[in-house]
């Protein structure tokens, strides 16, 4: 009987253990995500716009282990404030010699972000997977409060 029981309260241990991991990997997702989006808010509200030209540009791959494959776009991009002269790195695909619009904070030069990247349109995407992740710690959390019963 007392195997029984030892092997029940490992068992119960492992879980805890699993949801723990779980939630802590979410949180920093969380925490990561909503960091973003108010760098993002904060840059579009109190940064400086100008242009810039792409120098290049440079891809990064990455598969799944279901096969399906991730490719994201950076740009090197070069700008001037004052009379000196900046190089960065934003996400996106632009052509090189294309002037792109970008935001950089004034006390930073090296944070930049292309314009769509700090409107509408370019938060929309970190709201969704915001949501997403709420969504996720509602179940995770529904589902431990259903299995133990608290």
């Amino acid at each position: 009987m007392a195997r029984w029981s030892s092997r029940r309260y490992l068992s119960g241990v492992g879980s805890v253990a699993f949801f723990a991991a779980w939630f802590g990997i979410l949180l920093v997702m969380l925490v990561a995500q909503v960091s973003g989006i108010v760098t993002a808010l904060d840059l579009g509200r109190h940064g400086v716009r100008t242009t810039g030209v792409a120098l290049s540009t440079r891809s990064e791959t990455w598969h799944d282990t279901d096969g399906h494959s991730y490719t994201v776009n950076y740009t090197k991009i070069g700008f001037t404030v004052g009379t000196q002269r900046h190089v960065e790195e934003i996400s996106g695909r632009y052509a090189t010699g294309e002037k792109v619009r970008i935001v950089y904070d004034p006390e930073n030069v090296n944070v930049v972000r292309s314009e769509e990247d700090t409107g509408p349109g370019g938060l929309a995407g970190h709201f969704v997977v915001l949501a997403i992740l709420l969504a996720m710690l509602v179940f995770g959390v529904g589902f431990v409060f259903s299995w133990y019963r608290w």
